[in-house]
């Protein structure tokens, strides 16, 4: 059915469509300056002038706009956005499938509200839109509202939407506490993705990446990334964020050293480089500098995260907590979860301290390290490599105290200290492959 494929497309702008994969563009001086050289293989433009423009509106149609929309998010494709907004801007048509697209393009802006109330209006006439349904669900969970999103995962009650259901409502349980049980149902959707589409194959498997580096879970990453493409920007971003949290600094270098076009993805490759003293580290740090600029410039306030993270790493703490304050206003993902901590702890700031862990209280949300790192005030890009390292300082304690005892004479046994007790997996070296 057309509405399936339309529904999965709508998932994938809201699940990680909030971090700003598109490069802001740059405001030229005069008509011939040039402000980027696309690859070889991008397709022509479409449009030359606004001549052009204007005598092919009358032909755009709703599927043309979906598929440019479509290949902003997953390009990273700032030429094709445009066009979509320019193609919405101009048309009259208020059917329901042009309110779905209203509501992607204002998600894409971070415009929530806006993307809600055309939401709404669907389902005033529909009620029982899917497409309606999961989309509104998934702009909920992305603004912190599990039970009101959850809400709408339940009135997909289709037998033919099953799997839809089924994945609304893991991904919202992985915020919930029940982080587990989502992990099993992921996994049933998982072994039944190669026989789905692209889209709703590549749904599931971004839930998984979530949880998987949420709970340290090595073997489902594992999973994870040997069956998601490397091509699509959600993807690199999620196989990015796990070669971070374990300090593969190098892998992230080698993966995201021709992507600098993607804010979302330069901001993940600086952070890497500055891990290891990369001298093109300084260098990526303006360039994301010039983009912000724009922003301000523009007056946009749809790049909270991003400008939060340039703070960050720009060693301007006061100004990144200001702005992870701002985002979390609107955003209440893993990425703004660990933002916002980030830069409470960095700011010492035990309001905003006690604020995220009270969220994590009340939604049981599950980041043992995080939560590990907010009780002892400290934090790292690696979080899981801190993780082991006490782990490992656990290790050698327990064989030191054996030790001692074994060297005095004294006798140990099983039920005092137990070898499985201190098991820990090393991690490995920063340049092995996962």
């Amino acid at each position: 059915m057309h509405w399936i494929k339309t529904l999965v497309k709508l998932l994938f702008l809201v699940f990680i469509g909030s971090q700003a994969v598109y490069a802001a563009p740059f405001i030229p001086t005069d008509g011939q300056q040039i402000l980027a050289t696309l690859p070889e293989n991008s397709p022509p433009p479409r449009y030359l002038s606004v001549a052009d423009f204007a005598s092919d509106k009358q032909e755009s149609n709703l599927e043309q706009t979906s598929q440019l929309l479509e290949r902003a998010y997953l390009q990273g494709d700032p030429r094709a956005l445009g066009q979509a907004r320019a193609q919405l801007d101009q048309s009259t048509d208020n059917s329901i499938d042009a309110l779905m697209l209203q509501a992607r393009a204002f998600q894409s802006d971070h415009k929530f509200a806006e993307a809600t109330e055309r939401l709404k209006q669907i389902l005033d006439q529909e009620p029982a839109h899917p497409d309606a349904l999961l989309t509104l669900s998934s702009l909920l969970l992305v603004q912190g509202q599990f039970t009101e999103a959850m809400s709408y995962c339940e009135k997909l009650n289709d037998p033919d939407l099953r799997v839809y259901e089924l994945a609304c409502a893991a991904q919202i349980q992985t915020m919930t506490g029940e982080l587990d049980t989502a992990k099993k149902t992921l996994r049933g959707l998982a072994a039944i993705a190669p026989g789905l589409d692209a889209s709703t194959a590549r749904w599931v498997y971004l839930i998984q990446a979530d949880a998987a580096l949420r709970s340290h879970d090595t073997a489902l990453a594992t999973q994870v990334f040997d069956e998601i493409d490397d091509q699509t920007v959600p993807a690199l971003m999620a196989r990015a964020d796990w070669l971070l949290s374990i300090g593969k600094y190098k892998k992230v270098r080698e993966l995201l050293n021709t992507h600098t076009e993607k804010d979302a993805l330069l901001l993940r490759l600086i952070t890497a480089q500055m891990a290891i003293n990369d001298p093109k580290a300084k260098q990526n740090l303006a360039l994301m500098k010039e983009r912000i600029n724009v922003w301000q410039i523009r007056q946009e306030d749809a790049h909270m995260r991003e400008q939060a993270t340039y703070a960050l790493l720009a060693n301007q703490v006061d100004s990144a907590l200001q702005l992870a304050q701002e985002n979390w206003q609107q955003q209440r993902e893993t990425a703004d979860i660990v933002l916002y901590a980030t830069a409470a702890i960095k700011a010492n700031s035990q309001k905003d301290i006690e604020l995220i862990r009270e969220f994590i209280a009340d939604t049981q949300f599950e980041y043992p390290a995080l939560e590990h790192a907010l009780r002892e005030g400290k934090i790292s890009d690696c979080l899981h490599c801190q993780a082991a390292s006490e782990r490992q300082s656990s290790l050698q304690a327990a064989n030191a105290s054996v030790h001692n005892d074994h060297v005095h004479g004294n006798q140990v046994h099983s039920n005092q200290v137990s070898t499985k007790a201190y098991i820990w997996t090393p991690v490995k070296h920063k340049d092995e492959t996962l």
